[in-house]
């Protein structure tokens, strides 16, 4: 599950932007202030969860699902923002982000 101030949430952040592009962890790790131990993991994890795409030690999100990912960036952004203003509601509990559905 991505969601925000997450290390998957700022590699995504960084990825979609630069569609097609490919990127090494170092990179990556450069870019959004991870090391590149957390980098590298962090790709392996978003690899696996079929949510980049990985090529010669380089990963990269695909032109064609850049769209579809920057709205689920998007909505995912909508709903912290929720979280964060909410008075004594739903998204004001601890563990709310379990109960949304993941990218």
């Amino acid at each position: 599950m991505v969601i925000p101030d997450t290390d998957e949430y700022y590699a995504l952040g960084f990825l979609v932007p630069n569609r097609g592009e490919q990127f090494t962890p170092s990179e990556i790790a450069a870019s959004t202030d991870m090391s590149e131990a957390d980098a590298a993991d962090t790709m392996t994890t978003l690899f696996e969860d079929d949510l980049v795409e990985r090529s010669q030690g380089t990963y990269y999100v695909p032109v064609d699902r850049a769209e579809e990912l920057q709205r689920r960036l998007e909505s995912v952004d909508a709903a912290a923002k929720v979280h964060e203003n909410a008075p004594d509601d739903a998204y004001a509990v601890e563990g709310w982000e379990e109960e949304v559905d993941s990218l």
